[in-house]
C-alpha cells in the first residue's frame, strides 16, 4: 500500500523516500523528546526502568538477559520511526507530535518502577511471623502448654501443638454420678499452624563508603533531588526496597560512610541479596551477598570515584530490579 493512501497534501504514491525518511526521523525525534521528559521528571521511578526489567525477563526465556538500558531506548526510537507507516502523518510536525504522543501513552500505561522503603522488621512486633502466637484460650479456665515440633525445616510453617487442660464443672450434689461423664480433668488437643517466631527477616547492616565523600553534606537533599539512589533486592522473593526511603529502618551518616540498619523479609533460611548504589561523581556499584536467618549480615560497600556522567553510566547498565 503506497504511503499517503489515507489522505494528504500529496496524492498516493507521491511520497518519495526522502519524504518518508524525514517523517520517520521526526517521529523518532518525538519519541526521544518524550523519553527525556519522562526520564527527567520521574527520575528513578521512570517507566523506562520497568521496560528494562520486562526486557530482561523476556530475554531470559531465550537465554539472553544482559539487555542494557540503551537497547530499550533504541527499541522505542525504532518503534517511533516505524509508527508513521501506520498513522501516516503528512507533515514532519505531525510526525513529531505523533511520536511524542505515542510514547506519552506508553509511559502512562506502563507502571512506575516503585520500591518499598526499608523497614526495621526485627523490632516491629506488628508484622507477620514476629508476634507471639495467638491465644487459643477458650471460654473458662484453661492452662496452655505450647509444644513446638522441631522436625519442621527452617523457614517453613512451624507446627504448634497446644494441650488445653480444662477442669470440668463439679456435678450437682443432688444428681447421682452417671457413667461416661467427666469427673476429673479431661485433655483436649488443638493443632494450629503458625509462622516461626523470629524467623521472618534477615538482619542487614550496610556500610556504604563513598570515595572522596558525597557531593554535599545534606544527604536528605541528595535523596530528595534523586541524585543519591539505592536499591536492595531479594532474589528469592523478588522484592525490591529503596535503601534511602526509610519506612522504619535506620539511616545515619558517619564521615564519608552511610550506615543503614534494616530488615529484609524472608521466606527461607538463606537468600541472595543484591544492592545497587548510584551517586554523582561515582561509579555505579552493584554487589551481591548471602543472608542467613539468625546471622546479622555486615555488608561493606566501597563506591569508587568516576568522571563518567551518571546518565551515560545508566545507559550501559542492565536494570534487573
Amino acid at each position: 500500500m503506497p504511503y499517503g493512501v489515507k489522505r494528504g497534501l500529496k496524492t498516493p504514491g507521491e511520497f518519495a523516500m526522502g519524504d518518508i525518511l524525514g517523517l520517520a526521523l521526526s517521529g523518532a525525534a518525538g519519541i526521544v523528546a518524550a523519553l527525556i521528559t519522562d526520564y527527567q521528571q520521574q527520575a528513578e521511578t521512570s517507566a523506562l526502568y520497568t521496560l528494562n526489567q520486562w526486557s530482561v525477563s523476556l530475554g531470559s526465556l531465550v537465554g539472553y538477559s544482559d539487555i542494557p538500558l540503551w537497547w530499550v531506548i533504541a527499541g522505542l526510537v525504532t518503534v517511533g520511526a516505524g509508527s508513521i507507516f501506520y498513522f501516516q502523518p503528512i507533515t514532519r510536525q505531525g510526525a513529531f507530535a505523533q511520536g511524542f504522543g505515542l510514547l506519552a501513552v506508553l509511559m502512562t500505561a506502563i507502571p512506575s518502577d516503585l520500591a518499598a522503603g526499608i523497614e526495621d522488621i526485627a523490632n516491629d512486633s506488628n508484622l507477620p511471623g514476629l508476634g507471639a502466637p495467638p491465644s487459643l484460650e477458650p471460654s473458662g479456665s484453661a492452662d496452655i502448654d505450647p509444644v513446638i515440633d522441631a522436625s519442621f525445616a527452617p523457614g517453613s510453617p512451624t507446627k504448634v501443638t497446644q494441650s488445653l487442660h480444662m477442669a470440668a464443672p463439679a456435678p450437682a450434689a443432688t444428681a447421682p454420678q452417671q457413667p461416661n461423664v467427666f469427673n476429673a480433668a479431661q485433655a483436649a488437643t488443638v493443632t494450629t499452624v503458625q509462622n516461626p517466631v523470629g524467623a521472618a527477616a534477615y538482619t542487614v547492616r550496610l556500610f556504604i563508603k563513598f570515595e572522596d565523600g558525597l557531593p554535599g553534606d545534606d544527604v536528605n537533599s541528595l535523596i530528595r533531588r534523586g541524585l543519591l539512589r539505592g536499591r536492595l533486592h531479594n532474589r528469592n522473593t523478588r522484592e525490591t526496597f529503596n535503601l534511602f526511603r526509610t519506612a522504619g529502618g535506620n539511616l545515619r551518616k558517619r564521615g564519608d560512610t552511610l550506615i543503614i540498619d534494616a530488615g529484609v523479609p524472608a521466606d527461607s533460611s538463606e537468600a541472595e541479596l543484591w544492592v545497587r548504589i548510584e551517586c554523582p561523581g561515582h561509579k555505579i556499584e552493584e554487589q551481591s551477598a548471602k543472608a542467613r536467618l539468625g546471622r546479622p549480615l555486615e555488608w561493606r560497600i566501597n563506591v569508587k570515584k568516576s568522571s563518567t556522567p551518571m546518565f551515560l553510566q545508566r545507559l550501559n547498565r542492565v536494570y534487573r530490579y
